[in-house]
């Protein structure tokens, strides 16, 4: 959605036809392309931080029968094994999927990670890709994610979630909710409604 609210309807037609149609080339929506390394990520912490789980993980990456995704799983155990979050303690939390409704359109929040700092509940998402994560891209992100938890009644600040760029080891954090976002969230839900019955 972040990704969306800063195209033209034309170019989101492209995003909304691979939702709606995922069994369709090039099935980007099929499979999470980076859950494997995410779960090793998650056992990770919820293991106290043993490193065994990241190799597992790792060996477990070398199963995947294309070679571009088996050397993208490791890239990314690797990424986060030298960034300061391999050092937090984190204990993961139950992994609970959010819903928050605007007119007809229903966004889905799923966090890569959800834990607790200490006592504070944090919801953590990673950038997997290779290429650096768009600063206002990662913005919107954590600020739309931010809203659908508060519709949620989940009362959390925004600098508790989290979005970790594995390309370059940045920490993107906000701690305000831009106004803005929220309308340009909700006008953009109307396009999207208009757009849907057309694909």
């Amino acid at each position: 959605m972040a990704e969306m609210l800063r195209l033209p309807a034309y170019e989101q037609l492209r995003i909304l036809a691979e939702q709606k149609h995922p069994k369709q080339a090039p099935q980007i929506f099929r499979t999470p392309y980076y859950q494997p390394a995410i779960a090793g990520v998650r056992s990770y912490y919820a293991s106290g931080n043993d490193r065994s789980k990241l190799s597992a993980a790792k060996s477990k990456a070398l199963s995947a029968s294309q070679p571009s995704r088996r050397d993208n799983l490791i890239r990314v155990i690797d990424k986060f094994e030298t960034t300061p979050a391999a050092l937090r303690s984190l204990s993961i939390m139950k992994h609970t999927k959010y819903t928050a409704a605007i007119g007809d359109l229903q966004l889905r929040l799923s966090p890569d990670i959800q834990a607790l700092d200490g006592e504070k509940p944090v919801f953590i998402y990673y950038n997997c890709r290779s290429i650096k994560l768009d600063e206002e891209a990662a913005k919107l992100t954590l600020e739309i994610a931010h809203w659908v938890l508060d519709e949620n009644g989940i009362n959390v600040k925004p600098i508790q979630i989290e979005y970790l760029d594995l390309a370059t080891g940045v920490l993107h954090q906000v701690k305000t909710r831009r106004p803005t976002t929220v309308k340009a969230l909700k006008n953009n839900a109307r396009i999207i409604s208009a757009l849907w019955p057309t694909i």
